[in-house]
């Protein structure tokens, strides 16, 4: 089995991504028990999402609140959707890492941020995020993110916009992040797939996670999936791309609010 602990961030890129990926004194889990143990992670986030939504319905008819109709468009229960699969999530994804007996954090590449790559990563993010809004300015499709501008319609009235900003720039992001460009990239890069394999099938399986977006949509997401997994190998940091995924969601944010007046 290869190996695959990233290296320490360096000032640029390797001439080769799988080398990048796999040099480490510890093995990962390989391709099919990654994609068992993400598939328990993915489980474990139903889960939580669902068991969120009872809660908070249960605690709107409680209160004597009347229940929306389109839950996912609630800042409330976005937000409680977001807590509680982070920690859901982690638990699969540590757990996996512990059974190896291999340092969490190394397994997860929870390493510090190299400024350098930090700065090409933000560079790199703003222009995506920047095509990304003209092209669909060009095609009239309005946002990016389309369902960012339905949530900010309902956050000012609600009063929940610090709820909101916990859950899309710290919550999703930490768990999106470590599940997909920690956890499933390790493992998938250090087998045949190599390391420019295991992005492009992280990237899809992101992309198709929302169930609720078009094709447009989740080809925007492929590609920024495509771009933070090359950052990832860059950088050799997660870290890296969970603070790049928080900017690319403080711009869709920042975009609805201006569109919003």
């Amino acid at each position: 089995m290869s190996e695959l602990i990233l290296p320490e961030p360096a000032a640029a890129p390797t001439a080769d991504p799988h080398q990048a990926v796999t040099a480490s004194p510890h093995a990962p889990w390989g391709f099919w028990a990654t994609c068992a143990w993400g598939i328990g992670a993915i489980a474990a986030i139903a889960v939580a999402e669902v068991g969120a939504a009872v809660a908070l319905v249960e605690w709107w008819i409680a209160t004597g609140k009347s229940v929306p109709n389109e839950l996912a468009a609630q800042p409330t229960a976005l937000s409680a959707a977001a807590f509680a699969i982070l920690p859901a999530c982690v638990a699969v994804i540590w757990l996996a890492a512990r059974v190896l007996r291999v340092s969490v954090a190394d397994y997860l590449a929870l390493r510090r941020v190299d400024a350098a790559n930090l700065l090409i990563g933000l560079g790199c993010t703003i222009a995506y995020l920047a095509v990304v809004n003209v092209v669909a300015h060009v095609t009239g499709r309005g946002p990016a993110v389309p369902f960012v501008g339905e949530i900010h319609r309902t956050v000012l009235e609600s009063g929940t916009l610090p709820l909101l900003l916990l859950a899309i720039l710290v919550a999703l992001p930490v768990t999106q992040e470590l599940l997909f460009r920690g956890f499933l990239l390790r493992g998938w890069a250090a087998s045949r797939l190599g390391a420019i394999g295991a992005v492009a099938l992280t990237s899809a399986l992101w992309a198709c996670m929302p169930a609720n977006h078009d094709w447009i949509v989740a080809g925007q997401i492929f590609g920024l999936g495509l771009l933070f997994g090359y950052l990832r190998i860059r950088s050799g940091s997660t870290v890296t791309t969970i603070l790049l995924h928080a900017v690319y969601s403080a711009g869709a944010l920042i975009q609805a609010a201006i569109l919003a007046g």
